[in-house]
């Protein structure tokens, strides 16, 4: 008889046990050193598991047979004989027989078998079955596993229980049986768009298979929800259905068809339940000012799914906490303190909120949101454009041709004055007027875009005569004084060698009447001080004209510039854009034309979807900043900018759905979520703030009673609390933190009542046991009543005896019996 190892490193041990002989003191009682070594040696023994061939040789072949109702709702009356043939052929090998259902009796009751028990009831769990297969055959020994199923399973976790049979090399061999048939009409899932808010409606999508024309009702208790008629079922079809909670809770949903036209094999399978959460409204601060009865229009036109509260004094702490979005709607810059504006950004980036603001001439920039601290926050860049005003101007220039102006005089006085005259644009005028004893025009007052004209009057004066100055004044103040321009300016250029007169009362009158009169000294300085003075009653300037070089710069005008109003009022096309997500069932192609809105650009990065349809402009865009998201809505909701959107009948569900998808995706600093395997359940908390408190979830039972969950960081910002469940129960979450304003976020994981989702698992998850057969090295069985499975496993077909308990018990006794030695006699045996 062989002995083997299965740890046998430890045998080295034996190598020490001389030193027994030598240490602590050298032995001298022979008889005591013998009886000590033996313990050493039989408990070395014992850690290097002996182990011998034992009598037994047989392989272990265990066969999962599936009599669930999906099963029995397909083609399986081969089965029974098969499986008593099989039984017959497998001879002495062990043959263990699991039944999974409270089907099957004839087969359970089959003497060919050595064992034979049910598994479970009518349930499904193929991972948890293949784990008791795998268990029934022991180590080290040869054997495999028949699965005789549809593959249909109410659990999904099959993957461990595969894994580990592949390892230990055990095969398992798959006869596929046929499940229900692909005609026969039930539904197979029902699940409800998240989050599913009292007052708010959301969709409910319900999986039907089958082959029919089917009247699909969905309901809660007693009280029927929607109903959908004439659903045409060929193989799969989605059904969608409106669901609208009337409070916050949990719902029960049942979904139940009946066929209309066509056949129905099995109307058992006819209903799906589920249980769903319903949160509480989303909570809306409300900031308005220029639209009259803002608040109440837009509840009346969004429904009751939001529930908006206004705010008039922003100067107190803004405890936004308490908010999932906050809605400026047409509210100026100036109404708003720049600490709660602060506060709202860093709302939206550190903690999620969601902000939507909205509006015409009292938002964005025509509401002086250019440099506030949201302008950063929002999707869109503020567009200012500025219009540049050059202000028409009437010019009458004066020129002396008197004698005392020959020479360099009159040319510097007709440099100076065409430099004047290109200062002017054609929209200006300029008139001529000469004196020398009398006074004459020129050139009239005309166009200054007849330059040429003008230069050829200029070029035909020439010095000769008197000088009589105030007559050309005089002449110039008739011609000026009717003209339509915004300045009227009378420039004068002489050698101040002029007349006296009554000079002050013209020129203050004519300052009156709005025309101003500058002087230009043209020469060597002399007799300055009287253009100065005529200057000043003028209400104009003095200028020097000394020579060629030092000609002046005259001032006629100050062009100015004025900003434009951003806001563009007039009917414009809007054309739809963004994903399918912020329309839902709303016609995109419906959105009506605008009747005014912000002229804008938008941010790299921005989704838009809204916008016009000539110049491409923002209507309505949005995207994340940081942990919240931000939306601009360049109009007015429920003013001017949307005068013919109220007779748009999708109005309110497509501005229900921006403010749904704008605010808030969760309650509070944190995410929840719900993870099942089998009868465990995980409540899964993910941080979404740094300095967040902790989390905290209570399970709820009946009545009011609630039992606190504990959390356990798994991972940073991860949370994680691990409760059992029965999987006929449903189990109901309610999630918040330490701070009671952040309110509660509900969770629910449906309970799965024996019998019913059995005969409605869907297809499209069952297990491909014909890809489990080829991982493990098994094989898709043809024939059951000629198939003979083969077995796998590691080592050779034959048990195994360990002999380490048996060391073990004779280390025991023999250490016994060392202490029984050294009480009988009178001395230690031990001598130095």
């Amino acid at each position: 008889m062989a002995i083997e190892f299965t740890t046998p490193i430890w045998l080295w041990l034996a190598l020490a046990i001389p030193v027994l002989w030598v240490w602590p003191r050298r032995l001298r009682d022979l008889k005591h050193g013998a009886i000590r070594s033996v313990v050493v040696a039989l408990l070395i023994l014992a850690l290097a598991g002996p182990t011998v061939p034992g009598e037994e040789t047989r392989a272990h072949h265990v066969l999962l047979l599936d009599t669930t109702t999906s099963v029995l709702l397909g083609d399986s009356s081969s089965t029974v004989t098969g499986l008593q043939s099989l039984g017959r052929r497998l001879g002495d090998d062990r043959a263990i027989l699991l039944s999974m259902g409270e089907g099957g009796e004839t087969s359970l009751a089959n003497s060919s078998w050595e064992r034979s028990e049910r598994f479970t009831s009518d349930r499904t769990p193929l991972g948890a079955a293949l784990a008791v297969a795998g268990s029934q055959i022991p180590a080290g020994t040869h054997g495999s596993v028949t699965l005789i199923s549809d593959g249909h399973s109410t659990s999904h976790d099959w993957g461990p229980a595969a894994q580990a049979l592949a390892a230990r090399g055990i095969p398992v061999h798959v006869d596929i049986l046929r499940g229900p048939p692909e005609t026969d009409l039930r539904p197979v899932g029902l699940f409800v768009e998240e989050p599913l808010r009292a007052g708010a409606t959301a969709r409910a999508h319900v999986d039907l298979i089958g082959s029919a024309i089917a009247t699909v009702t969905l309901s809660s208790g007693e009280a029927v929800l929607a109903v959908r008629e004439g659903v045409a079922v060929d193989g799969r079809t989605r059904v969608m259905l409106p669901i609208e909670p009337e409070e916050s809770g949990f719902l029960p949903l049942v979904v139940t068809v009946s066929a209309t036209e066509g056949t129905d094999e099995f109307p058992g399978t006819n209903s799906f339940a589920t249980e769903v959460a319903v949160q509480d409204p989303l909570r809306v601060l409300y900031l308005g000012e220029r639209i009259a009865e803002g608040r109440e229009r837009l509840e009346e036109l969004v429904g009751s799914g939001f529930d908006f509260e206004e705010r008039e004094d922003l100067t107190a702490e803004p405890n936004l906490d308490r908010f999932d979005l906050v809605m400026i709607d047409d509210r100026p810059a100036e109404t708003m303190p720049a600490s709660f504006q602060e506060a709202v950004g860093e709302a939206v980036r550190e903690r999620g909120l969601g902000l939507l603001m909205s509006g015409g001439g009292g938002s964005f920039g025509p509401g002086g949101y250019h440099d506030s601290p949201l302008a950063q926050t929002l999707p869109i860049e503020f567009i200012q454009k500025e219009e540049k005003k050059d202000p028409s101007t009437a010019l009458a220039i004066i020129i002396d041709t008197s004698g005392s102006m020959g020479g360099n005089r009159i040319i510097l006085a007709k440099e100076t004055a065409r430099l004047a005259i290109r200062r002017l644009l054609p929209h200006d005028k300029v008139g001529i007027v000469e004196f020398y004893g009398t006074k004459r025009w020129a050139a009239p007052l005309q166009s200054a875009a007849n330059a040429i004209d003008i230069q050829r009057a200029l070029n035909r004066l020439d010095a000769g005569g008197g000088t009589i100055l105030l007559p050309a004044i005089e002449e110039a103040y008739y011609g000026l004084r009717n003209m339509q321009t915004r300045y009227k300016h009378v420039l004068m250029l002489t050698d101040a060698g002029v007349e006296t007169g009554p000079y002050e009362s013209l020129l203050r009158r004519m300052a009156r009447d709005g025309i101003c009169v500058s002087t230009v000294l043209v020469g060597p300085a002399r007799h300055g001080e009287f253009l100065v003075q005529l200057a000043d009653w003028g209400n104009g300037r003095y200028y020097n004209a000394s020579d060629r070089f030092n000609l002046p710069e005259i001032m006629l005008k100050q062009p100015s510039t004025a900003r434009l109003p951003a806001y563009r009022p007039g009917v414009q096309a809007v054309e739809p854009r963004g994903g399918a997500g912020w329309w839902g069932e709303v016609d995109p192609l419906g959105v009506p034309s605008v009747s005014g809105y912000v002229e804008t650009r938008a941010r790299p990065g921005a989704e838009v979807l809204l916008r016009t349809r000539t110049d491409g402009h923002p209507v309505l865009a949005s995207w994340r900043a940081g942990l919240g998201r931000a939306t601009a809505f360049l109009t007015e909701p429920v003013g001017p900018g949307t005068t013919g959107w109220e007779e748009w009948p999708e109005y309110g569900a497509f501005l229900a759905r921006v403010l749904s998808r704008t605010a808030a995706d969760g309650v509070g600093p944190y995410r929840w979520s719900l993870e099942e395997d089998g009868t465990r359940l995980d409540v899964i908390a993910e941080r979404r703030e740094r300095a967040a408190p902790l989390p905290r979830a209570s399970r709820l039972g009946e009545g009011e009673t609630a039992t606190a969950l504990e959390f356990h960081e798994r991972a940073p910002g991860r949370f994680v609390a691990t409760l059992g469940r029965d999987p006929a129960a449903a189990v109901r979450i309610a999630c918040g933190t330490v701070d009671p304003a952040r309110g509660a976020w509900r969770l629910v994981s449906p309970a799965h009542p024996g019998g019913s989702p059995e005969g409605q698992v869907d297809p499209a998850h069952a297990l491909d046991l014909a890809a489990l057969a080829a991982a493990t090295g098994g094989s898709v069985i043809g024939d059951l009543g000629s198939f003979n499975p083969t077995a796998g496993g590691g080592g050779a077909p034959r048990g195994i005896r360990e002999l380490a308990p048996l060391c073990s018990l004779l280390a025991l006794l023999a250490f016994l019996g060392e202490i029984l030695y050294r009480r009988s006699r009178s001395h230690p045996g031990m001598e130095a």
